[in-house]
């Protein structure tokens, strides 16, 4: 038995693209007030020319454990985007650099504003209100995201009702666990680091939803299970497993740090979202998010010189 062809699976998007970014959506327009900024960012993607479909843009083992999921449910999929709002698989997009994460022209710019990526995301969707909501509300939903961007969407998921959550599963982080409304907590399927000891599961934090989410349907073969049943049933397959213990990133100097964001500057477009995420993820390096920005603002000084 398989989730019914209208469940939806939703993931987020991600800063690996398949098409580097249009020169117009390189950075954001010059806009007075938060409403202002979406709609004039907003009539930049309309005007950016297709850089091919949400599948086949963003590139990244989250995207390809979630189309993967997609494809043994024969389902559809759904990407949850700071850019272009909540995106089908099929849906004709641009390429694009917009993150609402510490550190991104974005972020700082909200910080500026007072304004929160919940903010964001309803300024983004205005003509479209609760967009996550509305999709959740029409059939059984996968949603597999990380606590960035649960804390993005929270208002949105603030719509969904007690009645539509028994058929939402929500995968993500113990971090992610806790921005999640309190009326959908009983959403979240019991995954943490456990999962790491898995063999074929273990993996970076960035992609840990997806993961969760490939275990639960692809191992556990749970998608069409009712909510407490699925619940359950992942409690029981972690229940022998031991929680891994994660050697704390080596500590290097400011300067060890520079050197290392010199030699990745290019492959990463100097962007800092992306340079922390090697950093953290794939150098396994401990790097407080203050220290890095200061490291990161004097390399970037530097780098345009």
């Amino acid at each position: 038995m398989t989730v019914p062809f209208t469940a939806a699976i939703v993931t987020n998007c991600t800063q690996r693209k398949a098409v580097d970014a249009h020169e117009n959506l390189r950075c954001l327009p010059d806009a007075r007030g938060l409403t202002s900024l979406a709609n004039a960012w907003q009539r930049r993607v309309a005007s950016a020319p297709s850089a091919g479909t949400t599948a086949t843009l963003y590139q990244g083992r989250s995207i390809s454990d979630t189309a993967a999921v997609a494809a043994h449910l024969s389902t559809r999929w759904y990407v949850v985007s700071a850019g272009l709002g909540l995106v089908p698989e099929d849906q004709s997009v641009p390429s694009y650099e917009c993150t609402v994460a510490a550190g991104s022209e974005l972020g700082d710019r909200l910080a500026s504003l007072s304004a929160t990526s919940s903010d964001w995301w309803s300024a983004l969707t205005a003509s479209n209100p609760h967009p996550l909501a509305r999709l959740i509300a029409e059939g059984p939903t996968l949603l597999a995201l990380p606590s960035s961007y649960l804390r993005m969407v929270r208002d949105d998921l603030s719509h969904v009702s007690t009645n539509q959550a028994k058929h939402l599963l929500i995968f993500t982080s113990t971090a992610g666990a806790a921005v999640v409304p309190a009326r959908l907590a009983t959403s979240v399927m019991p995954y943490d680091d456990r999962l790491e000891s898995v063999a074929g599961f273990a993996g970076t934090r960035a992609d840990f939803p997806q993961r969760a989410l490939r275990h639960f349907a692809l191992e556990l073969k749970a998608a069409a299970l009712p909510l407490e049943e699925a619940r359950a049933k992942v409690t029981a397959a972690l229940a022998q497993r031991p929680r891994p213990s994660r050697p704390q990133g080596a500590r290097l100097s400011d300067d060890e740090i520079r050197r290392m964001l010199r030699a990745q500057w290019t492959r990463h477009d100097g962007r800092s979202t992306r340079l922390l995420r090697y950093l953290r993820d794939e150098a396994r390096i401990s790097c407080e998010q203050k220290r890095f920005s200061r490291i990161w603002q004097s390399l970037a000084a530097e780098m345009r010189v």
